[in-house]
């Protein structure tokens, strides 16, 4: 159960960079949350990904028909673009997984996942489930739905192909068969080790018109419509600011959102359920009547909401007592569970209770022994005895008890001692390399889950009003700054050390070239001592190590960094030099610790093997100097540097065109024009620079919050053109072109190994002034020619492509980085 805030604290708080661990609740709030007890009503939405659900109608029937609700996404949006950040992959994947809980935080909902990897786009349903393996993700759902328990399934997408994205057509495929099997006992036994079946009553698909926008009519009259519109004066919001709010917080993908007042109607195509209860809420009984002590349990709950002082919340612990006391008889169910979470919730708030278990770093490593603090505050008229608390993980008891009177901070410090073998933080569903679509999770019971447990948690034993109570309280990293004042973070468990290679990628352009690389190793907790050992690939060897990669007493956060040589072997293809740390005669698998940190979501971590990929390529560069133009976020630069060019960062609103010159190509990030400013308004210069004999590729941009401005030397119209199957055959319309011969040979086999899509959002129409070089299309689909355009323009040449080299060249793909060699140079003489 998530409490969200009224409007002013709501605004204020998720304004601040670093949230409190214990936001304010006012009485307000703790009505809100006990009227919602009167009700047993449990909806699940369903769709792919992070952004795809309707906050709407979320915030809705969790704050206006004070239902309870979920957010079932399939994937964590893993094979996106990155809007605020470099991350991609896992990375982004974690940033939109913890936006998607920002979001519940505040319309209220519970927020669920399957193993599915969002490997990107998909055009139909059947490449979709050929990724996944449809029975694996048909099983996360239906363990979904046997736990959430729903009584209705709402689906954000149709099962019609060809409308929109094949995950989204996927999720509702998924969502109407799951709905038939999660009743059935034969379907996906081994899940009632641990849960039982479950038949939800109806299952719907929440329509509008987005889904009739190609030319159809959208005739609302077929429709069960619900007006989401609403406005709560206990909370002082709307559920539809309060769903522009939580959509807001997917940042990541730039889903900012104006809030809207009135009305806002839903429309809701009936699917499956009982035929004589149509209406999305009908035919369903809202309240306890149909469990044991129902009468009871409701007569207690309106006595409760009649009776509470909102001058004084604690008045009413004793009744929350009471109905708990009655649902705690009730037998094992979803609704059974989460009231019980409410009303111990509800029992704190009531009481003013602070709780914080908090330590003075955001990290510890197994063999840590670290100075914890328990602090707990009673602030109310509530009497409260502090029974005992101790640490579940580790089984150790806090030196502390005794009576917790009204204001008076109990604060309790004590050493705890990490065990050595004590797991390190990382998230769960990233512990196990996984297949291209489906990520690898043994723990049935973790499944769907949206995170990790706390690394570590208190069990806080109390007496209230003379009732027996217990609460968990996880170990966290408080810390203060003269700017943000208090802020409190997550902690992890890490490793001793993080080892970091200086490039993810480094190529080799010929047999036994020599090449210097560096190694860094962050120490992350004091006095760290060790020496690095590295693996080489069969064939490749160590010419020189620096210090022998021995380093010695460093103290936290600090970091040493080591310059190695190695000579490639001989056998071309991509390879993996592993490191691995020794320390105090032992030898340990070596990590790189990956921080992740924004202001609108708590920081996190992975952690990786620390491994460098080579890549033993015949690449021929021409040109020594490249320059980049920032976009929303990209390796590439990085992959050049491994190539062996120079690289400067362009900031191209204050550099002259004669200091262009001096650049013998210069790149555009990956929507470029979309996100840099500075860009859109000065891109004649790149004109002018090219003029004067210079190289300028432009990566994709997409048509969205592009300005209407004729950018480009010769007119082209962006479209969504994609290729998505990165095996598509790519042919060469013209095999003589200097693009695909000059410096390197360009063949079919620099098409091999592609991953995630040959590229995205190609132009659909161009002025004859361009040549495309490339011709390809995804099964069943017309032929494509806009992946790759090249025009001359005065004495110099201009590259617009879609290919996904920001994919390619992270992966380390041979031809990708041979094909960039090409467009970065000049033509050569006739």
């Amino acid at each position: 159960m998530r409490f969200i805030l009224s409007i002013f604290l709501l605004t204020s708080f998720l304004a601040s960079s670093k949230a409190q661990l214990k936001e304010p609740v006012p009485a307000s709030e703790i009505l809100h949350q006990m009227q919602k007890l009167q009700h047993t009503t449990r909806v699940l939405y369903v769709a792919a990904h992070p952004d795809d659900e309707n906050t709407r109608f979320i915030a809705y029937v969790e704050n206006g028909k004070k239902f309870e609700a979920a957010y079932l996404s399939l994937t964590r949006g893993d094979g996106g673009q990155n809007v605020i950040g470099p991350e991609l992959r896992e990375g982004l994947g974690l940033i939109r997984t913890q936006e998607l809980l920002a979001a519940r935080k505040i319309d209220g909902g519970e927020q669920f996942f399957t193993r599915a990897n969002d490997f990107g786009y998909s055009k139909n349903p059947d490449e979709t489930f050929n990724k996944w393996g449809k029975e694996e993700v048909l099983s996360d759902v239906v363990w979904t739905i046997r736990n959430f328990q729903p009584d209705i399934i709402v689906t954000r997408f149709n099962q019609t192909p060809g409308i929109t994205h094949g995950h989204h057509t996927a999720s509702a495929i998924l969502a109407d068969e799951a709905f038939k099997l999660a009743g059935d006992k034969n379907a996906f036994p081994e899940q009632l080790e641990y849960t039982n079946t479950w038949q939800p009553k109806k299952i719907y698909w929440n329509t509008s018109s987005w889904f009739f926008r190609r030319n159809e009519d959208f005739d609302r009259s077929k429709y069960v419509t619900e007006n989401a519109g609403g406005y709560s004066p206990l909370l002082g919001i709307s559920y539809t600011e309060m769903a522009a709010l939580s959509r807001s917080r997917h940042k990541s993908q730039a889903f900012g959102t104006a809030g809207n007042r009135g009305d806002e109607i839903e429309y809701f195509e009936y699917w499956n359920g009982p035929e004589n209860e149509k209406a999305i809420f009908s035919g369903i009984d809202h309240s306890w009547s149909e469990f044991k002590n129902g009468k009871a349990i409701q007569k207690a709950i309106a006595q409760l909401l009649n009776e509470f002082q909102a001058t004084a919340p604690e008045k009413s612990i004793n009744q929350l007592f009471e109905i708990k006391d009655l649902i705690e008889k009730l037998e094992d169910s979803a609704v059974k569970r989460d009231k019980l979470d409410a009303i111990n919730e509800l029992i704190l708030n009531c009481a003013g209770f602070y709780h914080l278990l908090f330590h003075d770093n955001p990290y510890a490593a197994p063999g840590d022994q670290i100075n914890v603090n328990l602090e707990l505050v009673n602030r109310s008229d509530a009497t409260i005895e502090l029974l005992s608390a101790k640490i579940i993980e580790l089984e150790k008891n806090i030196p502390i008890s005794g009576d917790l009177k009204n204001n008076q901070v109990k604060l309790e410090g004590f050493a705890l001692n990490i065990p050595d073998e004590f797991p390190f933080s990382n998230p769960y569903w990233l512990n196990k390399s996984s297949a291209n679509g489906l990520y690898e999770v043994e723990n049935q019971q973790l499944i769907g889950k949206a995170e990790n447990p706390p690394a570590i948690e208190a069990q806080i034993n109390l007496k209230i009003n003379g009732n027996d109570f217990s609460f968990r309280s996880p170990l966290k990293y408080k810390t203060s700054d003269r700017i943000n004042g208090e802020i409190i973070q997550p902690l992890y468990i890490l490793p001793s050390v993080s080892v970091e290679f200086g490039e993810e990628v480094s190529i080799f352009t010929s047999n036994n070239q020599e090449k210097e690389l560096t190694v860094k190793v962050k120490a992350l907790k004091d006095n760290v001592t060790g020496d690095l050992n590295l693996k080489l690939p069969e064939g490749w060897e160590v010419i020189e190590l620096e210090n022998n990669l021995v380093f010695e007493n460093l103290p936290k956060s600090s970091t040493k960094e080591f310059k190695i040589k190695i000579a490639s072997g001989e056998e071309s293809g991509k390879f993996d030099l592993i490191a691995s740390v020794r320390m105090n005669r032992v030898m340990y698998s070596a990590h790189k610790v990956q921080e992740i940190q924004y202001d609108h979501i708590p920081n996190q971590v992975i952690l990786r093997k620390a491994q460098q990929q080579l890549v033993l390529a015949d690449v021929k560069i021409k040109g020594e100097k490249i320059g980049y133009i920032e976009g929303a976020g990209d390796a590439v630069d990085e992959a050049l540097k491994a190539m062996g060019y120079e690289v400067d960062f362009i900031d191209i609103e204050n550099i002259s065109i004669d200091e262009l010159k001096q650049y013998d190509a210069v790149i555009a990030g990956i929507r470029a024009y979309n996100v840099n400013a500075g860009l859109q308004i000065h891109y004649k210069k790149m004109n002018e620079y090219m003029n004067s004999g210079g190289v300028y590729m432009v990566q994709y941009n997409t048509t969205y919050s592009l300005p209407d401005t004729d950018f480009w030397p010769y007119p082209l119209n962006l479209s969504r053109d994609r290729i998505t199957v990165e095996e598509s055959p790519m042919e060469f319309i013209n095999p003589d072109h200097p693009t695909l011969n000059y410096p390197n040979k360009i063949s079919e086999d620099d098409f091999n190994g592609w991953v995630q899509e040959r590229g995205l959002y190609f132009p659909d129409q161009w002025d004859k002034a361009y040549t495309p070089i490339l011709v390809g299309n995804d099964p069943n689909e017309t032929p494509k020619k806009g992946a790759l355009l090249i025009a001359e323009y005065g004495k110099g040449k201009f590259v617009y492509t879609g290919l996904s080299f920001f994919r390619e060249l992270p992966a380390g793909v041979p031809g990708a980085y041979r094909l960039l060699a090409n467009l970065l140079a000049t033509n050569p003489n006739p």
